[in-house]
């Protein structure tokens, strides 16, 4: 597995930054909407700067999200794609959901390796798409 490079606790997540992805684990009963993904935006582009990563949710906890916080996602230019990894049937029935908003390529996965195998393939797919 990678090395962690980053740890950061927000109010309504803890984030663990690696060299090219970053897995939120959001915390139980939070509402993810404008100001939380502000606030990701923020901790992200601070850590990756110009460097394209993909955004794992981690959803091991039940939490909200306003689908609509998805829609301007792709201009944050450096985000490759996101990764939702759960169990859960309600959690992977409400990243179907979400997925109709994301302009930005999203997968959804019960097992968090694939989800990080998929991140290897969307890197390099827009790292060619860069080449060019």
């Amino acid at each position: 597995m990678a090395k962690l490079e980053r740890f950061l606790e927000l109010e309504f997540t803890i984030l663990e930054f690696y060299s090219d992805y970053v897995i939120s684990e959001p915390r139980e009963g939070v509402v993810l909407a404008g100001k939380q993904v502000a606030d990701l935006i923020e901790a992200c582009s601070g850590h990756y700067e110009e460097k394209p990563f993909v955004y794992v949710s981690y959803r091991i906890n039940d939490y909200n999200v306003n689908p609509t916080i998805y829609i301007n996602l792709e201009e944050v230019k450096n985000l490759a794609g996101i990764a939702v990894v759960s169990k859960k049937p309600s959690s992977l029935s409400m990243a179907k959901f979400e997925k109709e908003f994301s302009k930005v390529p999203y997968r959804i996965f019960t097992d968090i390796e694939k989800a990080l195998e998929w991140k290897d393939s969307i890197l390099l797919e827009k790292n060619k798409k860069a080449d060019l």
